[in-house]
């Protein structure tokens, strides 16, 4: 879809070929700068923190404007400007538009790729720095437990906490070698947003160390993170940024963290215990200033040695980045084409090939002519989520859009009678002369019920109102007001119909007389967190070719966002969920289902239902053209099961970012062979989730305050399936190819684990079918005889290999001490029994390849200062390299070589 805010196929692919390296326009910092401005940090911070008055400190510690850390205008040092978005920037100053939209933290993932992640992190820290701000509110990294999760689209760690080990620090290291600080969130375990400001957490010790903090630890000991950011919910009775045993204890003394800890905004709920606790920095609540702190200064309760540790905390990381020394950046570079290329090639390793039966895909352009496109999440910028990580898109390449640069010479049609757009929508009304018109009467009440004379009528062509931006007849106090509107719609499909209302406040739809949508009183769902805009839809039967007269009555409420992804206003659109028999002729017909900021995002949990009765609209087309395709959106599993059986592909391209619409076409029509892996399981039906008993719905009510991670250790996720023996409908680590490989000649050297001795694990990779293309092997171990409960099998080592036709690579994985470690609560330390040990080698979670043993012939205790969650190699993968251009190490083939090997790669030949 093209249109003013569409960077249109051609114009894209012609600025991704660009000589793509960065302008000097953002300052690159390596690990060695960074050890040698250590020393002069140190003493800067010491020097300025004697100069300051107490009342000065305790000023300090307290963030200013949304994101921001305060002046010290009289000692030299510059206010520290904070950019918001995970997945991009999602604002800028003096009204530049935002950062480029990149993939979700899922697709991040599930290229199981360190180096994407590398590139990922440069790319964003550029953006960043050339944006004018001195930090970003990413990356995120917190677990996948249940589909529920509004925030999971953020998140990179997927299901596993060895993969958001070892992609974290990547990011960070990529973030911070542009000069800027990466902040780690949210810590820990935000892993839902059920009543996220007041839901209590019980984690046991095992659950903490061994799932929901790796990724965190990873950041600490190889990135050096610059700020870890606390998190709203309480953990084991406390709040988060209030928890001595999450930030003092093991964050700052256990993992040495030389950072600085900011609160979520208004995270900090009494300012004493989270003084004391360890958070440095207050965002937005006020807790942590001299009116609350200083009678406890003054008592002795709170010792001022606490205060100078985060105010020279924050200063020393100022002085490291020399903040104070070194002009920021206005250049304002938001869309440069070295980062767009990142967020491409994230999306085209990020898209999930689930399903692709007899090879109906990759589509073939001589033979593929006539292209149906269902569902408007294909027709503007590719979705995202809902809340601070929402990046609007100022340049995109749709879905539709890139089909039809992919295919040229096939007619690629949108078929909006089946999508529901409010701008498409038609409708009927009659004007005050009696004529039929296009359009929907609109009557104005100055009253929140509809009562009297309007005050204003007019006829609107389409209901697509915003208050920030439209001409609306008011008084001036919208939060009284109501709207009518009325009109006629004429089917030209018979069957089921469906209706979609988005508003700000109350809704009631009446079609052919019968009420379809009633949404109650219109009050946000969220309370004191940032409400969304979350539409409602309902179904009725009508016939083609007749009239039915459609009432819609709006009363607007108090407290939704326009910004973020959310809506102040009201918007309807209807669409056939039956599909018209014509529908058979076309070659292919590629609809796009799944969630958008609309039904997912920060601050609330959703259904595992798709939106919009969309389940019924694949059935009723898979049954008139059996050449359905499915993209599935969204930061987490969603109900497939109903209609997956019916169609030959289907894809899982969560949120692709602002290039996807381009990666999902290629990837359709092969010259990207698809490489994604899935870093989630996706459940047959929601009971089948191994945790499902002890999160059994997600409750945006605020009844829920307590619950229970006490079988996360051997239920989450995959872990869970192996233990119960249940079958997901698609695997964690599951993802098809266009091509096959075959694993060979497994070996442990050394077999007998000695200290921390690398082992590898090493194994023949071949290229067995016709195409290029590229393997993730994935590595599980487990113990045999656990004198404690483990895991059947845990992740523990993968590598992404690519491979010409016919190609066989000998491929080593390393294990280190913590990959045959769990967490031992009585020593406090991490132990590895004296035990056997199984190496499981495969294509995913539930295809494995190759088995191995390795024995451990006597115990060990592992510190949780020095020992590493990433092995050697692994550690390796996470760090940027000298020789790493701007480009991320990123080639192109000759269009010939695309064409001769049926891919598209961009990576040198080993990831």
């Amino acid at each position: 879809m093209l249109n003013r805010k569409t960077l249109g196929a051609h114009s894209a692919l012609a600025l991704l070929s660009l000589a793509v390296g960065h302008a000097n326009a953002s300052t690159t910092i390596s690990p060695k700068q960074l050890a040698a401005n250590e020393l002069r940090a140190d003493k800067a911070a010491e020097r300025t923190l004697a100069k300051m008055t107490q009342e000065e400190k305790l000023a300090y510690i307290g963030g200013i404007g949304g994101w921001d850390v305060k002046p010290l205008t009289q000692y030299g040092v510059p206010q520290i400007h904070g950019a918001d978005g995970g997945a991009g920037i999602r604002y800028t100053s003096e009204g530049n538009d935002p950062g480029v939209v990149y993939p979700s933290g899922p697709n991040l993932a599930a290229t199981f790729n360190p180096q994407r992640a590398i590139d990922f992190g440069r790319a964003l820290g550029y953006d960043t720095a050339t944006g004018g701000y001195q930090f970003v509110t990413g990356p995120g990294m917190n677990l996948y437990r249940m589909p529920w999760s509004g925030r999971a689209f953020e998140y990179l760690s997927g299901e596993d906490p060895f993969l958001g080990a070892s992609l974290a620090p990547a990011v960070v290291n990529g973030i911070q070698q542009r000069g800027v600080w990466a902040e780690a969130k949210h810590y820990a375990g935000n892993d839902q947003e059920t009543n996220r400001f007041i839901l209590d957490q019980a984690m046991p010790e095992r659950v903490l160390r061994e799932l929901t903090l790796p990724a965190f630890e990873s950041s600490v000991k190889n990135s050096t993170v610059a700020m870890m950011m606390c998190s709203f919910q309480k953990v084991n009775g406390e709040y988060a940024c209030e928890s001595k045993h999450l930030i003092a204890d093991i964050l700052k003394k256990e993992w040495r963290y030389k950072g600085l800890v900011q609160s979520d905004y208004n995270a900090v709920v009494h300012g004493l215990p989270a003084a004391q606790a360890g958070t440095d920095l207050d965002m937005m609540g006020g807790q942590m200033n001299s009116t609350v702190l200083k009678p406890y200064l003054d008592s002795g309760e709170l010792d001022m040695a606490t205060i100078d540790d985060k105010v020279r905390r924050i200063l020393k990381n100022i002085y490291l980045y020399k903040f104070d020394k070194i002009d920021p950046q206005t250049t304002h570079d938001m869309n440069s084409a070295a980062s767009n290329k990142v967020a491409l090639n994230i999306a085209r390793e990020g898209i999930v090939l689930l399903k692709n039966q007899n090879d109906v895909l990759p589509l073939d352009k001589a033979k593929v002519k006539r292209i149906a496109v269902v569902g408007n999440l294909a027709k503007y910028a590719p979705p995202t989520g809902f809340g601070s990580a929402h990046v609007d898109a100022t340049h995109y390449i749709s879905e539709l859009s890139g089909l039809q640069q992919m295919a040229p010479n096939a007619k690629v049609e949108f078929l909006d009678s089946l999508s529901l757009d409010p701008a498409a929508s038609q409708w009927t009304t009659t004007d005050s002369k009696g004529n039929t018109v296009k359009g929907m009467k609109t009557e104005f009440f100055t009253n929140a019920n509809w009562s009297g004379d309007p005050s204003a009528t007019r006829i609107d062509s389409h209901v697509d109102m915003d208050w920030s931006t439209d001409d609306i007849p008011s008084n001036g106090d919208t939060a009284n007001t109501s709207i009518r509107w009325t009109g006629q719609v004429t089917p030209t499909i018979s069957g089921e119909q469906v209706f979609k209302v988005r508003a700000d406040g109350a809704v009631r739809v009446w079609v052919d007389g019968k009420k379809i949508i009633d949404n109650g009183d219109g009050e946000n769902i969220t309370n004191k967190s940032i409400p969304p805009t979350i539409p409602e839809s309902g179904k009725i039967t009508l016939e083609a070719g007749k009239t039915y007269d459609v009432k819609l009555e709006y009363s607007r409420r108090d407290g939704y966002l326009s910004t973020m992804g959310g809506l102040v206003g009201v918007q309807m659109a209807w669409a056939s969920l039956a599909a018209p028999q014509d529908l058979s002729q076309y070659d292919a017909v590629v609809v796009a289902v799944g969630n958008s900021s609309e039904y997912e995002g920060e601050g609330f949990d959703h259904s595992f239902d798709l939106p919009e009765y969309q389940n019924e609209l694949i059935q009723n087309i898979a049954k008139v053209n059996p050449r359905t395709l499915v993209a599935m959106h969204g930061g987490t599993a969603l109900k497939m099961s109903d209609w997956i059986d019916q169609v030959p592909a289907a894809l899982h391209a969560f949120y692709p970012g602002q290039n996807g619409g381009q990666a999902l076409a290629e990837i359709l029509f092969g010259k990207v062979n698809p490489s994604g892996k899935l870093p989630i399981s996706i459940e047959r039906n929601i009971e089948d989730n191994p945790l499902y008993a002890d999160f059994p719905n997600f409750d945006n009510t605020r009844t829920l305050k307590d619950l229970s991670y006490k079988n996360d250790l051997t239920m989450l996720g995959y872990r869970g399936y192996d233990k119960t023996g249940t079958k997901p409908l698609f695997a964690f680590g599951h993802g098809l190819s266009y091509t096959q490989f075959t694993y060979n000649n497994i070996s442990v050297t050394p077999g007998v684990a000695v200290g921390n001795t690398p082992i590898k694990v090493s194994f023949d990779l071949t290229n067995s079918g016709q195409r290029a293309g590229a393997e993730v092997a994935e590595l599980y171990v487990g113990q045999q005889h656990p004198k404690v409960e483990r895991a059947v099998k845990e992740l523990k080592g993968y590598k992404k290999v690519f491979l010409r036709p016919g190609e066989t690579r000998r491929v080593t994985i390393e294990l280190n001490d913590r990959s045959l470690a769990y967490f031992d609560e009585k020593s406090k330390q991490w132990v590895v029994d004296a035990d056997s040990f199984d190496i499981s080698l495969g294509a995913a979670s539930d295809d494995i390849r190759l088995k191995g043993r390795l024995v451990n012939p006597f115990r060990q205790e592992l510190s949780t200062t020095t020992s590493n969650p990433l092995p050697r190699s692994a550690l390796k993968s996470t760090k940027v390299s000298q020789s790493h251009d701007n480009t991320g190490g990123v080639f192109e083939q000759t269009e010939s070589e695309n064409e001769s090997s049926g891919n598209s790669e961009y990576e040198n030949a080993a990831y």
